[in-house]
């Protein structure tokens, strides 16, 4: 399969991203929600070679490791050749890089670093030096003056960093193959058009799924593998991860614009999720 192809469906849905930068070893797609012209279709699919997607700003749901995800800011969801994956919701707000790479390359670094036989088994954390890499990665592609040494570098630089920091990463999230509760998906998505909503209660959730909060809440999390509480609040955390790009706004301001009622509340739910503070993350990948 050529690896272009590996972006989507069908070469029409991949002729929706915004930017690809291809060669024989790799292939960096971005997508960016584009007024509707350019809105992708929920899919699954799979292929022979290795995926990382990345989302720049909140996912919706993504499927991976055979469950409903949201796609969080800040961190990298990796996928084994042949594994079927996609993107089940695609927000207005939508944004993120899909990278494919061939399988035999990827094998071939596995192997200088040790990692033979291995596969990726978790989604894991991302930092700014790998966007940095990315980023020249597609500035030289397009250059006329680049050389094909320099973009080579830079799809070496790539692939490490993810075999390197993919194959440590000690999350175990993988869940069992099962029937997930279709009313909970439309939940998912109501609660990620609506978590900027500081009043937003999992009453009223349970009240728009007709269940109780207990049966709510167990159902819930039998669909997104999380509870409802600890769902919102990465959605609001992933949001934060998004905006801190933005140094023109404060800790404060971010806290209030993802949904939190005030500062202290939103620093302590996001220590407690990415053991840190919220400015001493920012100083680190910003």
């Amino acid at each position: 399969m050529n690896i272009r192809s590996a972006h989507g469906p069908s070469e029409e849905e991949i002729g929706k991203y915004s930017t690809i930068d291809t060669n024989e070893y790799i292939s960096i797609a971005e997508y960016q929600y584009i007024d509707g012209k350019n809105e992708l279709a929920a899919y699954r699919h799979n292929h022979d070679n290795y995926e990382f997607i990345i989302p720049i700003k909140t996912i919706p749901l993504v499927y991976f490791d055979k469950g409903d995800y949201i796609g969080e800011v800040g961190f990298c969801y990796p996928v084994n050749p042949f594994n079927t994956h996609g993107i089940e919701s695609v927000s207005k707000n939508s944004c993120f890089l899909s990278i494919v790479i061939k399988r035999e390359y990827l094998d071939k670094i596995k192997s200088k670093f040790g990692f033979n036989n291995k596969f990726f088994h978790s989604r894991f954390n991302v930092g700014s030096s790998l966007y940095e890499c990315i980023r020249t990665f597609q500035r030289l592609n397009k250059s006329p003056i680049s050389t094909n040494d320099e973009i080579l570098n830079y799809t070496y630089l790539i692939t490490a960093y993810l075999v390197n920091f993919g194959m440590v990463s000690e999350q175990k999230e993988k869940r069992i193959d099962k029937k997930y509760f279709p009313k909970m998906k439309k939940i998912a998505l109501y609660m990620y058009d609506n978590f900027r909503d500081p009043n937003l209660t999992i009453k009223d959730l349970a009240d728009i799924s007709g269940y109780s909060v207990a049966y709510f809440t167990k159902s819930f999390k039998l669909f997104m593998n999380d509870t409802p509480v600890a769902h919102l609040n990465r959605l609001r955390l992933s949001e934060a991860k998004s905006l801190f790009y933005d140094k023109s706004l404060s800790i404060k301001q971010i806290a209030k614009m993802v949904g939190y009622k005030n500062e202290t509340t939103f620093t302590e739910a996001f220590k407690r999720i990415n053991g840190e503070l919220p400015k001493d993350f920012r100083k680190k990948y910003y």
